[in-house]
């Protein structure tokens, strides 16, 4: 190979080499190519909510526990149960009547609307007081029990947002307890859960 050869294929590798060693830099967005300033980076996040429909629950049936005596000097209980018809009694307690003069002994009945298969709790007070309209004599209502229609441990609102439970609960009925119509209100709150 001649001088002029080995020249021209030494210019022609070092035109090579310093195309392969050549570095190109990107300006970032919003940067001239000369600029000095930091790189930035930008993301975009997302803030979502669902909301459903809010749950109430409405009093459809009191809960009743008919006309009731016990023996002279002697108490009982009266016991009225969710899904149950009618009372059972224990000690000297007793139904006075039946038929269309007393009325029949049942549970309290609740409706709740909401959102479609969602589940909710139930909440009852520990107990009621009911005070009777011939003085300051009072009744106390305890032992309180709940069952939904949708049954099972945690109550489900149906495909339509619907359901329903009964409340009930214990009369304890002293030995001098006056004759009188005892009545109490109480609370029951339901949530989502």
């Amino acid at each position: 190979m001649n001088a002029r050869h080995a020249l021209a294929g030494q210019m022609a590798l070092g035109m090579m080499l310093a195309a392969f060693s050549t570095e190109v830099h990107a300006a970032p967005p919003g940067q001239s190519a000369g600029s000095t300033g930091h790189a930035t980076g930008l993301a975009t996040g997302l803030a979502t909510a669902t909301v459903i429909r809010p749950l109430s629950v409405a009093a459809t049936t009191d809960m009743d526990f008919g006309t009731i005596t016990h023996a002279p000097g002697a108490g009982g209980t009266v016991t009225v149960s969710p899904r149950v018809a009618g009372a059972s009694f224990g000690g000297s307690a007793s139904a006075v009547c039946a038929g269309s003069l007393c009325s029949a002994a049942h549970a309290a009945g609740f409706a709740v609307q909401g959102e479609a298969l969602r589940s909710y709790s139930i909440q009852l007070p520990p107990g009621i007081v009911a005070r009777g309209t011939s003085g300051a004599a009072t009744l106390d209502v305890g032992a309180l029990t709940t069952r939904s229609v949708s049954g099972g441990v945690t109550p489900q609102l149906d495909s339509t947002g619907s359901d329903r439970f009964e409340v009930g609960g214990t009369i304890t009925l002293p030995a001098d307890l006056p004759a009188a119509r005892y009545r109490a209100s109480f609370n029951v709150i339901v949530s989502y859960i």
